[in-house]
């Protein structure tokens, strides 16, 4: 494929990090609307027009720029759970703007200010580490990588064992983690969150872009409201003060040398069960370098052989954060092309919410619908 979700080679890669090497059809999540009662004025649906042009210079400039491993920056916490924390704030803006009644312009100007606080490439990382942390916390997973940590089988050419022979073959072979007794069900436990978790957010899109039209029918609704170059340097100005909440500290080991980080006790925010319940599964995963990159992150956190430079490395997931970047690059231009509420909600739902869940849930395929 021309943009691979790999990009360089793992093992070159892990060459040029230092990093140990002892030898040597996009699921669409949304679900529209059936019939609409009343068209979105023209301002919405120019925006939309206007984002093609946008959308495919991003698409070209992404094809022709790519990212040296050794350019990337380190991160200020090299835990799981700190870059996890960017995924989770974004669930609780969700429910923050779950919880706003439709009663004034003010819902669709706290929606807009939570919506454009989330940087792409942060958020995809986030989805990326927490979807690690969901793998290392299914048992069937864990017990493997006991196993193998226990085992005194050596890598072949050499005399390593146990751990230091299980980062040997994650070194070698990044997708050595799917050959792990439990790799299966930890990536169903994944895309299980990811198809639950798109749900929700778009259960919301679809709520803000029907009550677009429901506040056609009221005075605020179709009130006048600031210049959307106010609006939008606003909602940026909250973006840019914003910062993420403390990362919880879980479990580094069970006693058996492999660490566990039992999500299932922390905050609802952080539960794998957050998402919707009224989801379709199984899910098949459309790509299998992503969960490639959440299974080796999950090895190496129940070990405890996380450093700065493999969190950057593998917590990469380029489509969903070109998408992501895109889908932040629609809603500020239909935003601008917004001056009352009920066009601001349509703009929320769709690009603010429902393109945000097709950007993250791609992976988890077509079930998604």
């Amino acid at each position: 494929m021309a943009m691979s979700d790999y990009g360089a080679n793992d093992a070159s890669i892990n060459r040029a990090q230092g990093i140990e090497n002892p030898r040597g059809q996009t699921g669409s999540l949304r679900r529209r609307a059936a019939a609409i009662a009343a068209p979105i004025t023209a301002p919405v649906g120019q925006a939309i027009r206007v984002f093609c042009w946008g959308a495919l210079t991003l698409t070209a400039i992404a094809a022709t720029s790519g990212v040296a491993a050794d350019s990337l920056a380190q991160p200020p916490e090299a835990t799981l759970e700190s870059q996890a924390v960017a995924y989770v704030q974004f669930r609780q803006d969700v429910e923050k703007i779950e919880a706003i009644p439709f009663t004034s312009a003010e819902t669709t100007r706290e929606a807009h200010r939570l919506l454009t606080g989330h940087d792409a490439n942060d958020l995809t990382v986030g989805w990326m580490a927490y979807a690690a942390l969901i793998a290392a916390d299914t048992e069937e997973f864990k017990e493997a990588i006991e196993d193998r940590v226990k085992s005194s089988r050596r890598v072949r050419g050499s005399r390593l064992q146990g751990r230091d022979a299980l980062l040997a073959e994650l070194g070698e072979n990044p997708s050595y983690g799917r050959q792990l007794e439990g790799a299966q069900a930890a990536i169903e436990r994944v895309l299980k969150m990811t198809v639950a978790d798109g749900a929700r957010i778009v259960s919301l899109g679809e709520a803000f872009k029907q009550q677009a039209y429901a506040m056609q029918k009221t005075s605020w609704g179709k009130a006048r409201i600031s210049p959307a170059q106010t609006r939008l340097s606003e909602a940026h100005a909250f973006a840019a003060g914003r910062s993420y909440p403390t990362s919880p500290t879980l479990p580094q080991s069970d006693g058996k040398g492999v660490a566990t980080p039992s999500l299932a006790s922390l905050p609802g925010d952080w539960s794998p069960e957050w998402g919707s319940e009224n989801v379709a599964g199984p899910a098949d995963a459309t790509s299998d370098a992503v969960m490639d990159r959440v299974l080796n992150l999950a090895v190496r956190y129940s070990i405890g052989a996380l450093n700065p430079k493999i969190i950057e490395v593998y917590a990469q997931n380029r489509k969903a954060n070109q998408c992501l970047s895109m889908s932040a690059l629609t809603l500020n231009q239909c935003i601008a092309a917004t001056r009352t509420p009920y066009e601001e909600a349509f703009c929320l739902g769709e690009h603010g919410l429902n393109d945000v869940a097709e950007c993250i849930g791609w992976v988890a395929g077509p079930v998604a619908n």
